[in-house]
Parts: structure tokens; C-alpha cells; sequence
């Protein structure tokens, strides 16, 4: 089987690359835009010298220019997205170099196609407290607020899904919570957000959806390899602490910050007011944490890896030993910066 990874020069889908040779797959194909370091290639064909593992360079927003990339590949794994920038940039690419990937792929007849979705395309707003969230909770519908990425992501995921109907190909999606590690973000918005030389902390004893980056791998290479077509899955790890805990452990072992607490209740009551602002000043204060985001994205909730147990993956780091792999990267960042 060959497999193509898309974005395989990110922090995630590097991981991925590493993860599918891991697994016994002999044949890799690694997209990047422009170049792959150098140390990373030959760090995969030292590992895995009996591995095929060939670089393919190809901008995913050149549509109707991706045969080459595409060509006698058995499997794909879509990594690659926008992650920063303007709205506009992480739409096009996310949705757009979605699209040109998958017109290119069912063009190829390529047999399988496994999209890295996210958490945030879950319409979590409906959820009671202390509910589960998992791979039976409805995605939204438009996703618009739930602000640029989540729109994005879910225009990408309604996107692939209609390719699917129409063309038939195999797919298999996967929705990471908050993928870390070395290398990633340290504080996620659902722990909370520096304003004015404070850290408002906004999750407070709410769960925080984490999975280490290299569980978050082994888990799409898994998927790719052995789900069944059709299969959706959430990916968390075992034994989350709360954002109040992540939070303490990260001012504990990694910068001391001043914090100030918004308790769920009273933000969402804030949100309320902001939103009243937003239309009375006719949008002079930006509307960012509407009711609806906050219910999506701060309320208590319960997570579940039940389905990717049941296909065989246990995550390879515990949550103990990622968070002190973290907090270690994370501490040595701030002191080079310093």
C-alpha cells in the first residue's frame, strides 16, 4: 500500500509520517508546499531503511495541477489546513485545497481518504452538562460561529463527505481535541486567554479534550490502516485533568502568570452583555465569545476514545508523561527567548 500525507511537514503531520512506518506501511509518499528539512527525510529512512519514503512538493490551492501528486496512491491522509492567518487564508486553505485534493483524488480513483477533522466542528451548544461528547454528537451545520477555523473545518468536513456520496471512495475521519507537545501551542483558548498582562482563565473545572501529538498520529495512521469505510472518530486521550489543573501545572512548572478567574456562569452572562454591546455600538467592540461559543466551547463535558480502542489504539504516552514532555519544551522555549 502506498499512502500519501498531505501537510506531512507539520507538527502533526510528521508525526503521522513516523507513525504509518511504525505500522509496517513500506511505501510513504510526504507532501509539503515547498520543502521537507532535510533531517526530518533522513531521519524516517534511517529508522525504516526498507521504507519507500519519496517527497512530493505541490501547493494544494493549484486546482486541476495535483495529478502528479496524487498518481498511483493507494491511500490518502489529509493533514494538511489552515491554521492561522485572515479568515479568507484559512478557508482557502482548509475548504479550497480540500477540494482540489479530492477532485484530483476521485479523478485518480484513489480507494481511500482519510480526513483530520476537529473537535470544532461538533455542534456541542445542544449538550447538557456533564454530557458526552463523541462520534454520535451531530456535526453543525454551517459552523460559522464558532468563528474562522471552525467555519473552515466544517465547510471541509461537509465538503468531503458530499465527495464521498458522489464518488464512493473509502473514508475515515478523525476529530482531535487539543493536539500538544513539543513544538505546539502551550495554552489553549479553552484554558483561557492573556489580556492586558493577565491570563483570564475560562475553562475552569471543565474537561480539557487533550491528546498528546504522538497518540493523536498513531491514532490516524491506525485508522487508515485497519477502520472500517465510513468510520468517525474522536480522539482524546486517558485520564484528562481539568483546565483549572493544566493550567496550575503549567504556572507551576513552566512561567508564573497572573490570573484571574471567569467562572462559566458569569461568562456566559458576559458573553450576553458583549453581544448586547456588539449591536447597540453597531459593532464598534467585537463580538468574540457570543453565547454560543461559550456553550460550545467552555461547557462541562465528558469525552470518550471508546472507538479507537475498539479498533486496537491505546495512546503510547500517558497524559502524565506528555504533559511533563510539554511543560519541559515549553520551559526551555521561554528561557532560549529570554
Amino acid at each position: 500500500m502506498k499512502v500519501l500525507v498531505t501537510g506531512a511537514g507539520g507538527f502533526l503531520g510528521r508525526r503521522i509520517v513516523d507513525s504509518l512506518l511504525r505500522q509496517g506501511v513500506t511505501s510513504v509518499r510526504v507532501h509539503a508546499r515547498r520543502a521537507v528539512p532535510e533531517q526530518l527525510l533522513q531521519g524516517w529512512r534511517q529508522a525504516h531503511p526498507s521504507a519507500n519514503v519519496e517527497v512530493v512538493l505541490a501547493n494544494l490551492l493549484s486546482r486541476g495541477r495535483l495529478s502528479h501528486l496524487v498518481e498511483g496512491v493507494d491511500c490518502i491522509v489529509h493533514a494538511a489546513a489552515g491554521m492561522k492567518g485572515a479568515a479568507a487564508d484559512m478557508f482557502a486553505n482548509t475548504v479550497l485545497t480540500t477540494r482540489n485534493l479530492l477532485e484530483a483524488a476521485t479523478e485518480a480513483k484513489v480507494k481511500r481518504i482519510v480526513l483530520v477533522s476537529s473537535f470544532s466542528v461538533f455542534d456541542a451548544a445542544p449538550l447538557k452538562a456533564g454530557s458526552v461528547l463523541d462520534e454520535r454528537t451531530p456535526i453543525e451545520a454551517v459552523g460559522v460561529e464558532r468563528g474562522p477555523y471552525g467555519y473552515a473545518k466544517t465547510r471541509q468536513e461537509h465538503l468531503f463527505n458530499d465527495f464521498q456520496k458522489q464518488h464512493g471512495f473509502e473514508s475515515v475521519i478523525l476529530r482531535p481535541g487539543v493536539i500538544y507537545g513539543p513544538g505546539g501551542g502551550a495554552l489553549s483558548s479553552r484554558v483561557g486567554i492573556k489580556a492586558m498582562g493577565l491570563f483570564v482563565s475560562l475553562g475552569g473545572g471543565a474537561i480539557l479534550p487533550l491528546t498528546y501529538v504522538d497518540n493523536c498520529a498513531d491514532a490516524v495512521a491506525m485508522a487508515a490502516l485497519k477502520a472500517p469505510a465510513g468510520s468517525v472518530f474522536s480522539v482524546v486521550d486517558d485520564d484528562l485533568p481539568s483546565c483549572k489543573a493544566y493550567l496550575h501545572a503549567y504556572r507551576s512548572k513552566v512561567e508564573k502568570l497572573r490570573c484571574v478567574p471567569l467562572p462559566y456562569p458569569l461568562f456566559m452572562l458576559a458573553s450576553r452583555m458583549l453581544v448586547w454591546y456588539h449591536r447597540r455600538s453597531k459593532g464598534q467592540l467585537p463580538a468574540l465569545f457570543t453565547p454560543y461559543v461559550v456553550s460550545s466551547m467552555y461547557k462541562p463535558l465528558r469525552y470518550s476514545n471508546q472507538a479507537l480502542r475498539a479498533i486496537g489504539w491505546a495512546p503510547r504516552v500517558s497524559t502524565a508523561e506528555g504533559l511533563e514532555r510539554a511543560f519541559a519544551h515549553f520551559r526551555e522555549e521561554l528561557q532560549r527567548k529570554r
